[in-house]
């Protein structure tokens, strides 16, 4: 039987228009080890007012090239398809995301679910639902056209969440999981952010192994990190602080935080081709990078092999 997960590597940071950065962490990845990478969108410059800058995507493409890895991209965090006041805008940055992970040889684009204020969620709940798979729809259409798949993410209890300014149903994969059964497309897939399915559980009081195993039909890629999620209510001045108090959104290695990734990689009969990208922050690479690829491709084995035990029986 085929893995169901076939690559494991990191992901990106905004590179802030230096392609030689990109071009530089990507050998990197290859030196040690890594078989994928989700390249971060925000900071490339292949994209201005939602069309290519054609000298950048050309650019952008050679460097990858020049990598064996199985490509990701993620979509601007901010692309958001249940903001009625800027619809127009929000798919078209969605497609032209589609349309740039086509032409760099990406083949899944991470997208971020709805985002709305708590008022007009308790108001509007159905009908914000069903505009969001109005507009998630047609982008679907076209990833099908370019041969690539979204992943919709589970998102973390940001600081707009913690505020009391914007919520979403992703907080809860059950819920997402859901949504996409709703919209029913080839093209769309589940994103996991194991992290900020722990924070959503404790946020909301669920189980967070159950909920990412309601998940995990739809579940094509993957975000691996650890965390506590204690809500980061409260101020901090440093991000080392949120490390220091195993805060918010971590995006640390495992054992840093509470996740028994072991226990998880047991209840996820995920989809064909789905690919682990780690994120964690930049100052944990140099003491932690390694230990981390080697315990994502752990899980990554413990997955397949959970699979292929299921398939036998």
């Amino acid at each position: 039987m085929t893995d169901r997960i076939i690559a494991v590597g990191f992901n990106t940071a905004p590179v802030e228009g230096d392609l030689s950065l990109l071009d530089t962490r990507l050998a990197a990845m290859v030196e040690m080890g890594c078989t994928g990478a989700e390249v971060t969108v925000t900071g490339l410059d292949a994209v201005a007012a939602c069309r290519f800058v054609p000298e950048r995507v050309a650019e952008l493409r050679t460097v990858m090239n020049r990598h064996d890895l199985a490509y990701s991209m993620h979509a601007p965090i901010a692309i958001n398809l249940m903001d009625e006041a800027h619809a127009d805008l929000m798919r078209r940055a969605a497609m032209v995301s589609m349309e740039l992970a086509a032409e760099t040889g990406a083949r899944v684009v991470v997208l971020h679910p709805g985002r709305v204020a708590p008022k007009a969620w308790i108001d509007c709940q159905g009908a914000l639902m069903q505009f969001e798979l109005d507009q998630l729809g047609p982008v679907a259409d076209r990833a099908a056209e370019l041969g690539v798949k979204i992943a919709y993410e589970n998102i973390s209890p940001n600081a707009r969440v913690i505020a009391g300014l914007e919520t979403s149903y992703s907080l809860d994969p059950r819920l997402l999981a859901e949504q996409l059964q709703r919209l029913s497309h080839e093209a769309v897939t589940a994103c996991l952010d194991i992290s900020h399915a722990q924070q959503g559980a404790v946020l909301w009081g669920f189980d967070m192994i159950e909920a990412c195993e309601a998940l995990a039909p739809w579940i094509g890629h993957i975000h691996y990190s650890d965390s506590t999620g204690q809500p980061l209510d409260f101020p901090t001045t440093h991000l080392g602080e949120k490390h220091f108090f195993g805060a918010g959104d971590m995006h640390a290695p495992p054992g840093y935080g509470v996740v028994d990734f072991e226990a998880l990689a047991r209840r996820l009969p995920l989809r064909p081709d789905t690919r682990v990208v780690i994120e964690i922050k930049r100052n944990f690479h140099s003491h932690a990078g390694a230990a981390t690829l080697a315990a994502a491709q752990g899980f990554a084995r413990t997955v397949n092999a959970i699979t292929a035990q299921g398939a036998a029986a």
